[in-house]
């Protein structure tokens, strides 16, 4: 081929369309024709040749040389590597946002941190607040709880795997040792400041409006005020709450939402904050909510069931069909809460409450335990950032089944009165609890939450600490720091 000899005479660095292949023989009846093109390039190459000496004169040698002969092609760049199955990986995940897949799957996670310090002006010589849940420490800081949250909401608008959900709470401070120690999880490790709230998977049928089906453990039915300290109106939390209520159930329960005015659910749950159930029997839970309108709500409440355990298949400290043992007698208990705003910054609750327990009175042997309550609430929103709170409360635990069963050593000294010690709880009285709190509530921003209060506690019975002296009464003042995130 032409054009293959010319690239093997030249080796590519000169671009002549007229030079004779290598090696080939001219034929005869071309001789002439030939002849008269060699004659034609010789002419040419003398002409370049004397242009390069003219060139290399006037503007040197490098220039001229540039200029008469044709400068080589750079080299050819080497071949791409293909990217490595990890390099394409790593370039996949830089293109992938994470919030937008996590938002794309519908996961939601949250949280809070909750800080406190209370000064209780009595001064308690056993440094505890008498009667006082989760704000037990006199005179102290308190890490009150940690808490991380994992849900993806069931979504009832949507089709298919739309319609499953799961939430999960985590707890981690002294708040949690009380809740740990309210369930049958693990007795006797009264003191673990680790703690499942809540653990429940759900479902919305798409019946109707959407059946909600939730399984698990979850926050109870009964009462307004919950676990969460900035849920609440209040950094402490009620006697009727504290003492009186239900934490958490499990079990299963169902929701539906017949229209924007009436929403019920019902639950059939293993007890009172039984996460093992502690007898062969089941509690019935049951919740109606009625929003006749938008400055008003009522919600009814209540709950039927065995309560007591039946000792666990015997016990040498546990008598069966005793008070407090017997799993035969069943605790009733009704309540509502009641909600009116009467303007846009003022909001009024007002819970009565009343329960009743077969063979469960400390202080009547084998008669009915009786405790009650009713609960007040005015809240005040100043603005967006200021807010003033007010609860009063009176609360009777007539069978003396609910108060003063504490002791130092169990749960950071929750629910302890005067005559308590570290192994004991003071002995069983039957008595009625009011309560004033004061809060005064800042938020500089929507995720910071401050809180002063001063709170003032009364009963008829010598059940707090005066230094070492039994009193009728106690003070209190807290300062509280929560940050949401």
């Amino acid at each position: 081929m032409v054009r293959k000899g010319r690239e093997d005479a030249h080796n590519g660095v000169r671009d002549d369309d007229d030079v004779k292949e290598a090696g080939k023989p001219l034929m005869k009846h071309h001789l002439n024709v030939k002849g008269e093109n060699v004659m034609y390039v010789a002419k040419w190459k003398c002409l370049a040749v004397l242009l390069c000496l003219v060139s290399t004169a006037l503007f040197g040698g490098e220039f001229a040389w540039a200029q008469a002969v044709s400068a080589p092609p750079p080299p050819a760049a080497p071949a791409a590597v293909a990217p490595t199955v990890q390099e394409r990986l790593d370039v996949l995940e830089k293109k992938v946002e994470v919030p937008s897949l996590w938002k794309a799957l519908g996961f939601k996670a949250s949280g809070f941190l909750d800080v406190a310090y209370t000064h209780n002006f009595n001064n308690p010589n056993t440094n505890l607040n008498q009667l006082h849940i989760f704000d037990t420490n006199a005179n102290s800081f308190s890490p009150h709880m940690v808490q991380f949250m994992l849900e993806r909401p069931a979504d009832g608008a949507g089709s298919g795997m739309d319609r499953l959900g799961f939430r999960a709470r985590l707890n981690f401070g002294v708040d949690a040792r009380v809740t740990r120690a309210r369930t049958n999880f693990a007795p006797g490790t009264s003191n673990n400041e680790l703690d499942f709230q809540e653990v429940y998977g759900e479902y919305i049928v798409p019946v109707g409006n959407g059946l909600k089906i939730q399984a698990g453990k979850i926050n109870t039915l009964i009462g307004y005020e919950v676990i969460n300290s900035f849920e609440n109106a209040n950094f402490s939390r009620s006697f009727m709450f504290g003492l009186g209520q239900a934490f958490t159930t499990t079990g299963i329960r169902l929701t539906y939402t017949f229209n924007p005015v009436v929403t019920a659910s019902v639950g059939l749950v293993n007890g009172w904050d039984n996460v093992d159930d502690n007898n062969k029997g089941k509690t019935f839970e049951w919740l109606v909510a009625l929003t006749p309108h938008e400055k008003v709500g009522v919600s009814f409440y209540g709950s039927y069931g065995a309560e007591q355990s039946n000792c666990q298949g015997g016990s040498a400290t546990c008598t069966p069909f005793t008070t407090g043992n017997d799993p035969r007698a069943k605790r009733t208990v009704v309540g509502s809460i009641i909600t009116l705003k009467p303007t846009d910054k003022d909001t009024v609750i007002l819970e009565p409450y009343y329960a009743n327990e077969a063979n469960a009175s400390t202080v009547s042997q084998s008669r009915n335990a009786r405790w009650n309550g009713i609960a007040g609430y005015l809240i005040h929103d100043f603005d967006e950032q200021w807010s003033a709170r007010f609860r009063g409360e009176i609360f009777e635990d007539a069978g003396g089944a609910r108060t003063c069963t504490g002791f130092f050593g169990f749960a950071g000294g929750t629910n302890t009165c005067a005559g308590a010690t570290a192994t004991a709880a003071a002995a069983p009285v039957a008595q009625t609890l009011w309560e004033n709190t004061y809060t005064l509530q800042y938020k500089p921003f929507p995720s910071l939450i401050t809180r002063a209060e001063f709170r003032y506690d009364h009963s008829n019975k010598n059940v707090f600490l005066y230094g070492s002296r039994p009193a009728n009464n106690q003070e209190t003042l807290s300062f509280q720091v929560i940050y949401l995130f």
